[in-house]
């Protein structure tokens, strides 16, 4: 999928956040408390390639029993639809595409048309995604997995509000989704609404506690609503799940940061620069860190690097601070 794999919540627009976490109001006289404000990465978690796959595979393209009497031409049309279910939970989407088709020349098909609009969700072609779960809430408006096609197509396309809107009616009638959840924890990131963010963050980990990098973007709403040691365990749990994972060890580091730990977090900033050492927002935390324990020296080379790196707002700190 085009963007499935984008960190973010923002995948469709391609607009990734630069986000500060939490911000220290300056205190007068006091250089470190100039330059102590927080930015973690953005979020790692929209819903991915590897948790859609895996849900074709366990859920989308499992095929009902079909009606005991069938007209020859139902029958043909089951077929097609029974071989572009098989393709479908194999990962071979352009093949059940071409299957569904041919199904639907036969039979319009509520179900057909949403898997069908599935595997063009999983190759990138989310507007005939959206027309197709649109057909299938046309010929029955109770076809709940439409709702989650649609949903996932505009929110993909840029179209917040109706994603929302979409997510909000299959998650009313279906709460064993913890992809559903994670975009509508998206979606309520990207209105600011934190709390709500978290709670549907909540809801994944009680679904799927091994869902890609959920615990990185718990721990980043909890970081938002302040709840920084909170953060911290998330981020330990997602440093588990995958030891050499820069975002979480960046977070993490952001987090103790804001509880005045900062030799901690120096040592998160290290690691995280370890792993990737072009990592801009590592090496402008790691600068405030070091400018904070009056390593001035340190702090402007850490902030060139994040710089050159494409963190324009880091030039305010060197004209600032550095000579």
């Amino acid at each position: 999928m085009k963007h499935i794999n984008f960190v973010i919540f923002l995948l469709a627009f391609g607009l990734f956040f630069n986000v500060n976490a939490q911000k220290q109001p300056p205190k007068s006289g006091s250089a470190q408390q100039k330059v102590v404000r927080i930015n973690p990465v953005k979020p790692d978690s929209t819903p991915n390639q590897k948790a859609l796959n895996k849900f074709s595979k366990e859920k989308m393209y499992n095929v009902p029993a079909p009606p005991k009497q069938l007209k020859p031409e139902e029958v043909r049309a089951v077929g097609f639809f029974t071989d572009g279910s098989k393709k479908g939970k194999e990962g071979d989407y352009q093949g059940a595409i071409q299957d569904f088709t041919k199904s639907l020349d036969l039979v319009k098909n509520e179900n057909t048309f949403v898997k069908r609009g599935y595997a063009y969700l999983m190759t990138g072609n989310f507007g005939a995604a959206m027309q197709d779960a649109t057909d299938a809430m046309r010929l029955n408006p109770a076809t709940l997995q439409s709702y989650f096609v649609r949903g996932i197509a505009r929110f993909e396309t840029g179209d917040i509000k109706g994603s929302k809107e979409d997510f909000y009616i299959y998650l009313d009638r279906d709460r064993s989704n913890a992809i559903a959840f994670n975009y509508m924890a998206a979606l309520l990131f990207l209105n600011q609404d934190y709390k709500g963010s978290l709670e549907n963050y909540n809801e994944v980990v009680r679904l799927d506690p091994k869902y890609p990098d959920i615990y990185t973007n718990r721990g980043m709403m909890r970081h938002y609503t302040q709840d920084f040691k909170g953060a911290i365990l998330d981020y330990n749990e997602a440093i588990k799940l995958k030891p050499e994972n820069a975002t979480a060890y960046n977070n993490r580091g952001a987090a103790k940061m804001m509880l005045k730990d900062l030799d901690a977090a120096l040592v998160d900033f290290d690691k995280a620069i370890s792993i990737n050492n072009k990592y801009a927002d590592a090496y402008d935390n790691r600068g405030r860190v070091k400018h904070a324990k009056g390593d001035v020296d340190g702090a402007c080379a850490d902030w060139q690097m994040a710089y050159s790196n494409g963190l324009e707002a880091t030039r305010e700190l060197i004209l600032k601070f550095c000579k």
